[in-house]
């Protein structure tokens, strides 16, 4: 999506100067150069403006460089100077009043937090971004921000939660009609998909890990034919170097070895990580092969690598595969110590590497020496990893709180689109409801917004009482619910519905405000009348604001 950046402005540019409209185009021209793959030089561009803009009218165009400067710095792989630019997007956003663009910088703030291995911070920053995308209705900054926690998910071993978000955040780009967004988050959800091949694989569950992996490899090569439709090259190495990686978790090593062929095509520059990321496959692929003497030269070159661009990761593998090379070569004396390198950097790595666990019976030593020095340093490991449990169940909290509404306790609707998905995958009959508290506003006006919320809670309440265990209600926004029923035929819904009209319109509502009165209306659809669950839920919608039409305080449950 050239021309836009990570700026989904509402600002309105009539009055703008000359020297704003330069400065728009400049960014323009960036974005398309990040979008492309040419992201030092977007950064550059972007920088010229960033530096430039210092008055009141220009700082818009200021906040949006710093926003977009820290994506490239993202794609760049320099995570300091992203997260210096991202605090300055945030607070320039926030002072501009633009809640879309603060949460598209709170969300990138969170991926480059993750990236450093602050997951604590990063999963606070990334709430507060969807909380925020969330409140400003922009489908763009809620695609960043569920993806983002997909990411945290994915990173943290979690691929279930991890593919779900990502899954999410790849429509909500279609939705918004962004072909970059889309085409880079399918990146994340092949590598969601591949975490729990990973998973698979260390439970020696072999045909899940295979199911799994054909399922990485299927999204990220839906990626990889639109980033070459968009001409983008970052995106295309990073699909070639995950194809490749996914291929040798499948034993296809010839495979892998292919892609990393397709991936030094690639005309362009390459970021340190990702020549990091193409050094550490092509070694595991020839060593997996037998070809060990090979192996040695790449893996010398991502050591080099690794310590010049500071690359704990590419340090701590290479040294895993330098190791597995000598040892494949009998040079047990040269592994071992190439393997105490990797463990002594893997104990040393961020919180969400701990939990790899180390290979050490790869490697055999006959001494009691050597094996008392390697259960040493497992137990280290060990101790590390047991204090990474606080961290997946703040990753846990964070996927229960952003499925839940937190003014009534209900569902929200992120959890019935996900809900909606599922009936469509499973063609499960069901029946939906909207239903709409009648002049809602005027209860706002006339008593205060806070009998507005007793209102909303009580409504809740009265619904989750009544209502069937099956049945799964959610509050989709404002004053509106959606009550989804599992199994559940017309004749049934709308008995059901009825009940719950009236009993919502005879609850004693003057215990909240003196002369308050609630009702209702309610319209009604099934799975019959629509060819998915989306299209149920658009006609029920329609029959709502016919039982409003009509007079309100009723159920409509037909297009008559």
């Amino acid at each position: 999506m050239a021309g836009t950046g990570l700026l989904n402005s509402t600002l309105e540019a009539n009055n703008a100067s000359p020297r704003d409209n330069d400065a728009g185009l400049a960014l323009d021209e960036a974005w398309r150069l990040g979008c492309t793959g040419r992201s030092k030089e977007a950064f550059a561009l972007a920088a010229a403006v960033f530096h430039g803009s210092s008055d009141i009218d220009t700082q818009p165009n200021r906040a949006r460089a710093a926003l977009d400067m820290a994506w490239y710095c993202f794609q760049l792989g320099n995570t300091e100077t992203g997260l210096n630019y991202a605090r300055e997007a945030e607070t320039r956003w926030r002072e501009i009043g633009e809640r879309a663009q603060e949460a598209n910088a709170l969300a990138i703030r969170a991926w480059l937090l993750q990236e450093i291995g602050r997951f604590e911070d990063a999963i606070d920053t990334a709430a507060s971004a969807l909380n925020l995308a969330d409140s400003s209705g922009d489908a763009r900054s809620r695609s960043l921000a569920i993806n983002v926690i997909g990411v945290i998910f994915w990173l943290s071993h979690q691929p279930e939660q991890a593919i779900d978000y990502c899954s999410r955040a790849v429509a909500l780009a279609r939705e918004a009609g962004d072909r970059a967004f889309e085409c880079w988050w399918l990146i994340n959800l092949g590598g969601a998909w591949a975490e729990a091949a990973y998973a698979a694989v260390e439970t020696g569950d072999n045909p899940a890990a295979s199911h799994l992996v054909n399922k990485a490899l299927e999204y990220t090569a839906m990626s990889h034919s639109l980033a070459m439709e968009l001409q983008d090259i970052w995106a295309q190495r990073l699909c070639l170097g995950n194809m490749a990686e996914y291929s040798n978790i499948a034993h296809d090593y010839d495979a892998a070895e292919q892609y990393l062929i397709r991936y030094q095509s690639v005309i362009g520059d390459d970021s340190d990580r990702g020549k990091g990321h193409f050094l550490l496959e092509l070694t595991r692929s020839l060593i997996s092969l037998g070809r060990y003497d090979e192996a040695l030269a790449p893996i010398q070159e991502a050591l080099e690598l690794g310590r010049t661009s500071s690359q704990a990761e590419t340090t701590m593998l290479a040294n895993k595969h330098l190791s597995d090379a000598y040892e494949g070569l009998g040079d047990y004396k040269a592994a071992l110590a190439a393997y105490k390198k990797y463990h002594t950097i893997q104990l040393q790595f961020s919180g969400e590497k701990i939990q790899q666990q180390a290979r050490i019976a790869e490697i055999r030593y006959e001494t009691d020496k050597l094996r008392a020095l390697l259960d040493i340093e497992v137990k280290r490991s060990q101790d590390i990893a047991s204090s990474y449990q606080e961290l997946q169940r703040r990753a846990e909290m964070l996927a229960e709180a952003a499925n839940l509404d937190p003014l009534t306790g209900l569902f929200n609707r992120r959890r019935l689109e996900t809900l909606l998905s599922e009936f469509d995958e499973n063609s499960q009959p069901f029946a939906i409801a909207m239903v709409d508290i009648d002049h809602f506003k005027t209860i706002n006006d006339t008593c205060s917004h806070m009998i507005g919320d007793k209102v909303l809670r009580q409504v809740s309440i009265v619904m989750g009482e009544r209502a069937r265990q099956t049945d799964t209600i959610v509050r989709f926004g404002g004053e509106e619910f959606a009550i989804l029923m599992h199994g559940t035929d017309m004749p049934t819904a709308d008995a059901l519905c009825e009940r719950l009209r009236s009993l919502i319109a005879a609850w004693p509502w003057a215990q909240i405000a003196k002369g308050l009165g609630v009702t209702v209306s309610i319209g009604i659809a099934t799975h019959y009348e629509a060819a998915d669950a989306r299209t149920a839920l658009q006609i029920a919608d329609q029959r709502l604001f016919a039982a409003k039409r009509l007079g309100r305080n009723r159920v409509v449950a037909s297009g008559e």
